[in-house]
């Protein structure tokens, strides 16, 4: 972002480019549209919207990042629920409330999915891994009578992986081929199932 907002009013003009940009991408998809379009449908000058944003892409990864803050916001709602449940129950919950998130607009996060090599998520990702990685240890300082694993690094960087990844690839799909509850059912599970494995290894 060029200039960050001050008053409350530049704050309102902000918010409504970053919304107008989601808008436009979902009509025109993420190629077509343009800082044109997006001042257009925001109801300001091109000039103001360069005021707060350099280029394109800037609104866009400020797009994502506003749509990332939503997924950790339902992500630490879920918390005490996640704390609680088993290994498997945990990460089903997890997944859950992430997808609550995307259900609200599901146009617009596969079109930001099908385009994530060049959109910025990459680093969106990368705060998502951090803040899923700390909700990882905290859930294994919960249980930790039950899950006694000597170094928890490796262990929480490969969840974590292994469940962030195919679950962008699954949100790129318009039409994968079988209901995201069988995908939540299939990510739990390898995850529960690693877990068992890690904890056999430690034991």
């Amino acid at each position: 972002m060029r200039k960050k907002p001050r008053q409350a009013r530049a704050q309102r003009r902000v918010d409504d480019l970053i919304e107008a940009t989601a808008l436009e991408i979902i009509d025109r998809g993420l190629v077509e549209t343009t800082t044109n379009h997006i001042a257009a449908r925001a109801g300001v000058s091109i000039g103001s919207l360069y005021q707060y944003f350099e280029s394109k892409p800037d609104l866009v990864l400020a797009l994502i990042e506003r749509l990332s803050g939503q997924i950790l916001e339902a992500v630490d709602e879920a918390l005490v629920d996640v704390l609680a449940a088993d290994t498997r129950a945990a990460v089903e919950r997890l997944l859950q409330a992430t997808l609550t998130v995307v259900d609200r607009r599901p146009a617009l996060y596969l079109e930001l999915m099908r385009h994530w090599q060049t959109t910025g998520v990459l680093t969106v990702i990368e705060a998502l891994e951090d803040h899923t990685m700390e909700v990882c240890r905290r859930y294994v300082l919960r249980h930790h009578q039950r899950l006694q694993i000597d170094d928890l690094r490796p262990v929480l960087f490969v969840i974590v992986n292994a469940t962030l990844f195919p679950l962008m690839r699954y949100l790129s799909m318009a039409e994968p081929g079988f209901d995201r509850e069988v995908l939540i059912a299939a990510l739990s599970d390898m995850v529960a199932g690693y877990v068992e494995t890690a904890l056999v290894r430690a034991s």
